[in-house]
């Protein structure tokens, strides 16, 4: 379909930080590459260029920012060049099409990209599980970023399972690594990163306990840096409590520029962010994952959601239960002692985050 127009509506994008910004920008640019025609809609936070249409919306789930979308799509139906595709992109679009979609007798054919949390939070209201069923059913395509969201997806809607198109994303083009970077370990004390917003399902938390719990000789060569925006106060609170009884050096750098998190992931010896599951939201993929990977640094994290699609247990990374305190201190232990299986499991990540390709993703959903 060469003269395809596709129109991605997100109500999240860069300089926001997130992972289904980062989805939303990076497909944008690799399809832009590839010489496909294609629009974002944005909210009105998010930078502008050719490619962009700013809606005057927050991007938030709220009804007023979903009405927005809607008024929009309603505004534009009549002028819809043919063949269009909509690709409602990321949860907040996809929940403007449940709540208003229906007024729209004759919308453009669609796709959707499911990122887990929807799966949870789209399921709870009866009304709004028989909408979201309804508009799944009506997809060209539904496209999921791991196994994890595959399978959750087949189970509330099995008569689905042939169009859900299971294809991993990349590390995000300004943060990922020079493939001819080499890893130097630091000497005299061992990096711990954790990047993610500052927010209980990132489990910052697990990770400042499991170290009170490492033996005086570990503790005192850690250096722990954690990168991401304050979003929970109370929870920044505790942790920053927390860190003080590490008896290691720890520091809270915020939600970084690209260069800057560029500069922290290459004196990085460890990457660790265990994510946590809870009611309402779940971790769908993990770009960060192979983020660090990229840079040659090995990964702890936990076993959920997505997150073993981007993390490859024993290879790139160690994962363990999270309802298992005991096997993730292990882990964080094993890999601090040995110097020869940290360096091992980053050249494996580092082989692993090359074959992720954003133009590969853009070339099978939209070709």
């Amino acid at each position: 379909m060469d003269n395809q127009k596709i129109i991605l509506l997100t109500h999240e994008y860069p300089p926001k930080r997130g992972g289904a910004g980062v989805y939303c920008e990076e497909l944008v640019n690799a399809s832009q590459k590839l010489g496909f025609s294609i629009e974002a809609w944005v909210p009105q936070y998010a930078k502008e260029n050719k490619h962009t249409r700013t809606i005057k919306n927050k991007g938030s789930q709220s009804w007023f920012c979903s009405y927005r979308i809607f008024k929009e799509l309603w505004k534009r139906r009549k002028s819809f060049s043919a063949p269009t595709l909509l690709h409602f992109a990321e949860p907040g679009t996809l929940r403007a099409i449940l709540r208003f979609g229906w007024m729209i007798k004759k919308l453009p054919p669609y796709m959707i990209t499911i990122h887990g949390t929807e799966l949870i939070r789209f399921c709870k209201n009866p009304i709004e599980k028989i909408l979201f069923l309804k508009i799944l059913k009506q997809a060209e395509k539904i496209h999921v970023l791991s196994m994890f969201n595959r399978n959750e997806l087949v189970k509330i809607c099995p008569e689905i399972k042939n169009e859900i198109f299971l294809f991993p994303g990349a590390p995000a083009r300004n943060l990922v690594c020079n493939k001819h970077f080499t890893k130097k370990l630091n000497k005299g004390c061992i990096k711990i990163l954790c990047v993610g917003r500052i927010h209980p399902r990132k489990g910052q938390d697990i990770l400042l306990n499991a170290i009170k719990k490492l033996p005086d000789s570990l503790r005192n060569k850690i250096e722990c840096t954690f990168v991401g925006p304050i979003v929970k106060g109370n929870f920044f609170r505790k942790i920053r409590k927390l860190s003080k009884e590490t008896n290691c050096k720890v520091s809270f750098l915020g939600d970084l520029p690209d260069h800057k998190l560029r500069e922290i992931y290459q004196i990085s010896d460890l990457f660790v962010l265990p994510s946590m599951p809870r009611l309402n939201s779940v971790e769908g993929f993990g770009f960060v994952y192979l983020e660090a990977s990229s840079y040659g640094i090995p990964i702890l994290a936990h076993r959920t959601g997505g997150v073993e699609d981007a993390v490859k247990d024993g290879i790139t990374g160690i994962l363990s239960n999270p309802q298992n305190p005991n096997e993730f201190i292990a882990g964080l232990q094993n890999l601090l002692e040995n110097e020869s299986l940290r360096l091992k499991i980053g050249e494996n990540g580092k082989a692993w985050a090359q074959k992720h390709c954003w133009e590969d993703l853009a070339e099978k959903i939209y070709s």
